[in-house]
This record gives structure tokens, sequence and C-alpha cells, in this order.
């Protein structure tokens, strides 16, 4: 049976051949049975997908570090290698997710090419423009409540996006798309957010999205900073994090915003169009 419960295989996530089908366990199965779950549970079966035998042994190459996997389960060892391993692991792990359920933080088709890229070609590295964020889960204290006002992102890739003839944004609009602004998760002791490729909203874009993080809690840990950040356990609030970004503008801040979308924005335009 496939993993949408439908009888028979499904054809490979990535390649889409029906040839030699598999259940891939995008979240691995030694990762579930560290916390105590049975990797095949019903309620797990959204992390769950159907890959060719040689797409499924290219993956599970992601998954053969233990520090990183001790890290994620016991919040340590926290070094430079270990935040390494875990930055580039969420970002192909948040790939294989959104293609699975066709929207993330680059797209299907985008997200099925960079996979396939990785896998096929062995590519190594994380996609230009993406950002890493994690934090230690601190579960002994509540999180304060917030009211979070998310940032509004332009991603580079969403057809949302409009660009004039030199690839500058120049306008927006609001119907509906494959994309999310950030994709978050919490895994064990780690939190960890993916945030998209974006257009610059001006002077020190990515050091203002990094403060954006810092208020709900998480570091940088791709691109890493020069010196380890000092990841001490601290209570998070999931829906802050998952909440901080979004695509949609409204009722969003657009500081995060290329300066050309917020100076003509007017999203009571009737044909839904900002220009």
């Amino acid at each position: 049976m496939s993993q949408d419960g439908k009888s028979g295989p499904r054809p490979c996530l990535l390649c889409g051949s029906p040839n030699e089908p598999s259940v891939e366990h995008i979240i691995p199965q030694a990762l579930w049975k560290r916390f105590g779950l049975d990797p095949d549970h019903d309620e797990l079966a959204r992390f769950r997908t159907d890959l060719c035998i040689t797409h499924n042994q290219a993956t599970s190459v992601l998954h053969q570090r233990t520090e990183m996997m001790d890290l994620i389960e016991t919040g340590s060892p926290v070094t430079k290698k270990t935040l390494q391993h875990l930055g580039d692991w969420i970002v192909w792990i948040t790939l294989l997710l959104s293609l699975a359920r066709g929207r993330g933080v680059l797209g299907v088709e985008a997200s099925r090419q960079l996979l396939l890229r990785r896998f096929d070609k062995l590519h190594a590295g994380t996609p230009k423009g993406v950002r890493v964020y994690a934090a230690l889960v601190d579960d002994s204290v509540e999180p304060t409540e917030s009211e979070t006002t998310p940032f509004v992102l332009a991603l580079k890739g969403d057809s949302r996006v409009l660009l004039d003839e030199k690839g500058a944004p120049i306008g927006f609009s609001v119907r509906e798309g494959p994309i999310n602004a950030s994709e978050s998760i919490r895994l064990g002791r780690v939190v960890l957010l993916v945030v998209g490729s974006t257009y610059s909203s001006g002077d020190d874009h990515e050091q203002r999205i990094d403060q954006a993080v810092a208020r709900v809690g998480l570091q940088r840990i791709f691109p890493p900073e020069k010196a380890l950040p000092k990841m001490e356990p601290t209570p998070i609030d999931m829906t802050d994090v998952s909440q901080l970004f979004t695509v949609i503008p409204d009722g969003a801040d657009n500081s995060l915003m290329p300066e050309a979308l917020r100076a003509f924005a007017t999203w009571d335009d009737p044909g839904g169009i900002v220009h």
C-alpha cells in the first residue's frame, strides 16, 4: 500500500519511476526509535513517502550522522560539525517533505530539480540563499505569550512576485501559490526553521531577517557564523516560530519586502495585483 493509503505502489516522488517502489522515512526510523516511537505508526504517515530503491538508498545517506542525531535527541554535542550537518540535513528533509505535500519554501518543481541534482548528480551543498535557524528547547519553562506580527517576504521562485525584464521585483499577485515563506519543525530537543531565498529589501536585509528570527529565540546555523553560536535551552513558542514569516501581505510587516513592493502596495487593488 502506498503512503496515501491507496492500494498499490505509487511512482517514485523524485523521478516518477514505477519500478522498485519502496517506502522512504523522510524522518529516519532510527530517530523515531530514539524517541520510543513506532516509525510505521499511522500518525507518522505524513513523514513517509514513496521512492524507488535507488533514490531511497541515496537519500538514506543523509541520516548516517550519529552525532547530529545525538544533538537532536539530547541537545548535545553542539559543535561546528554537528550544526553544519544539522543545517544541511534539515534543508533536504524540508524539500522532501514539501515535495510530498505539494507546498514548500521553493515550490514543487524547484524542489524536485534540486533534489534530483543532489541525489542523482551528487551536487552537495545547501541551495543558494536558503537560511536555517535553530534553538535548543527548554520544556521546564513555559514560553511567554506574545502577539508576533508576521513579516511578509518576497521569495525567489514564487510566481506571485512579478518581475521586470531584468528580473527585479515590481509587483505582487495575491493569488494562491505553492510557496511557503518558511518551514519549521521541532524534533527532540531541537527546533528548526528554514527560510527560503528572498529578494532583498535593502541594506542589511539578511541581518534584519536574522534579527527577526532572534525575537522568537532561534539563532542562525546556516550560513554559519564565524563563531560557534551559544546554544542554550530556551523556552520556544512553536506558534510564533511557524507564523514569523509569510508570503501573504495582509496584516503583515512589509519591512522585509523589496522597496518597490512596499512603495506601491495597494492591497485593495480589484485585480489582486500590487503595482
